[in-house]
């Protein structure tokens, strides 16, 4: 099988540029690229325009990608190129910005029609001020992968303040990176996605799994474009 190589794509689904949430999936990666073979992307949602879906139903009436151009078409794509992802997102009133929502609400069609995001291996991380919420903000991300058929393989919280006693915390003086536990955590979801993705691109090239025709989306139903994804992979390649 020679030599394969693992994309990991990070997604960082904040509104603040080269803060605590860039730095915690930057630092996951930079683990999940210790591994051999493993080529690492990373993207901000910060500085991107992504609208909302308006739930028109183009995409679903003409079986085609989401009809508005904005930024969420080209990450998308990314996105179905990857063996391996890691999303991170802060915790916002309990559950995860409006950024990462956006992104995947624009992702029906890929859900739907070509299995594109099926068996990508899945990390999680959340950064909070205040120490709660982290478990609903993960929940929420591990259940849209989970829509996905995509699999979570690792989790990860982090604190980007000091321990409150009666008071109004404090940020740390370098945010995410000096809460030394959940730096560490971080890590192993970015060694953990890297080790699953790895194993299960040499699996795929091995022909392990269920025929791509027999694969079906979260609502049991077949993906009918399968058969023009494949053709077009493989004159891509």
């Amino acid at each position: 099988m020679g030599n394969l190589t693992t994309k990991i794509l990070g997604i960082s689904g904040t509104p603040i540029k080269d803060g605590n949430c860039d730095k915690a999936v930057q630092a996951a990666l930079e683990a999940a690229a210790q591994l051999e073979g493993v080529e690492t992307e990373f993207i901000t949602l910060a500085d991107k325009k992504i609208a909302s879906c308006m739930h028109c139903q183009d995409c679903i009436l003409n079986k085609e990608p989401c009809k508005f151009k904005d930024d969420a078409n080209w990450i998308i794509d990314k996105m179905a190129q990857a063996d391996g992802m890691i999303w991170g997102a802060p915790v916002w009133t309990h559950t995860i910005p409006p950024q990462l929502i956006n992104l995947t609400s624009r992702c029906r069609y890929q859900v739907f029609f070509t299995g594109d995001f099926r068996n990508i291996v899945f990390g999680t991380l959340t950064v909070s001020w205040f120490g709660v919420g982290e478990e609903f903000a993960l929940m929420t991300m591990e259940a849209i992968a989970g829509n996905w058929l995509m699999l979570p393989v690792g989790r990860a919280w982090a604190k980007v303040s000091t321990a409150a006693y009666g008071q109004r915390p404090n940020y740390l003086e370098h945010g995410v990176l000096d809460d030394a536990a959940g730096m560490v955590r971080i890590r192993l979801v970015g060694n953990r996605v890297a080790e699953i993705a790895k194993k299960m691109k040499y699996a795929d090239a091995a022909g392990i799994g269920i025929p791509p025709e027999e694969q079906r989306s979260i609502t049991c139903g077949k993906f009918p474009l399968w058969q023009l994804r494949r053709k077009v992979q493989q004159q891509s390649a």
